[in-house]
């Protein structure tokens, strides 16, 4: 069923939580030095990190993914598949192919496996995407990653001073496909609470996709005082998320002045898919 779709509200207020947040940001802040550091250097993906095809079953599709060696240096890249999941938790996990239903990965041929590139070369990987015919019986979306890995050579020299440490870097390309229009929307908060950190406050909001196809949910938030005047109105960027995986929003709301406040929580995924919840926050 399409349309605007509501949860049972929230009935106890938001609590702030300042330690938990400040947790998160440290790993956030963690995480993006590390992948900072192996976007500035050596092989960068040019045409982006997500792939998405509406298909047919019995049907053949052609991609690629276009790359290029920032370096001087020759770089040796590894090319594979895996299964992808991640959760609002934070973790992320890279299963070996065909390890959950929704899987797609037997379904891509990758060439080649193994690649050279010259210092400053721009090459491209090509893969296929053979939908089987049986596919008519599935419904939904179903996805894995390609992976391009770099592969170091080790310095010996350098293994009698006790220790050699070399960074490697991996990108996940992300395969999406769509079984034509078929599958349920579905969307579920699991949790909203609001967070305090030094110089910012934020309401964390976790949901899960439980229905069958790709959402790219973009969340409002919209405050109102308790007398009902509007207090403000706060949006995510877009996020993607895959059936039976779930992420995590944070809507920074500092500058709302500090009280109770009603509010209407929506997920906007598409024109026909909106879902929406009551909750009361104090802040």
């Amino acid at each position: 069923m399409s349309g605007l779709k509501f949860q049972q509200a929230f009935t106890k207020s938001i609590i702030m939580d300042k330690t938990r947040l400040l947790r998160s940001s440290l790993l956030g802040l963690l995480l993006l030095c590390l992948f900072s550091s192996g976007i500035r250097a050596g092989v960068i993906i040019i045409n982006g990190l997500s792939h998405n095809y509406k298909v047919t079953p019995g049907q053949v599709y052609k991609g690629t993914i276009e790359l290029q060696n920032t370096e001087n240096s020759p770089q040796t890249l590894k090319i594979y598949k895996r299964d992808y999941k991640f959760y609002y938790t934070g973790e992320a996990i890279y299963d070996p192919p065909a390890s959950h239903a929704r899987s797609n990965a037997q379904w891509i041929d990758l060439s080649p496996s193994y690649m050279e590139l010259k210092g400053m070369e721009k090459t491209i990987i090509k893969y296929e995407i053979a939908v089987p015919a049986s596919a008519a019986n599935l419904t939904g979306t179903l996805w894995s990653v390609i992976m391009v890995e770099g592969v170091n050579t080790i310095d010996t020299s350098s293994l009698d001073k006790g220790f050699n440490v070399q960074t490697v870097i991996r990108y996940a390309i992300q395969i999406a496909t769509d079984i034509e229009d078929t599958g349920v929307a579905n969307l579920k908060f699991l949790n909203v609470g609001l967070n305090q950190a030094e110089n910012e406050r934020g309401i964390k909001i976790d949901v899960e996709n439980v229905g069958e196809r790709l959402l790219f949910p973009e969340m409002t938030l919209e405050l109102f005082d308790e007398k009902g005047n509007a207090a403000g109105v706060f949006k995510s960027d877009k996020r993607r998320i895959y059936p039976g995986t779930s992420i995590s929003f944070n809507l920074d709301v500092g500058e709302v002045k500090p009280g109770s406040y009603k509010a209407l929580l929506l997920a906007n995924c598409s024109d026909e898919d909106i879902f929406g919840v009551n909750i009361t926050i104090d802040i």
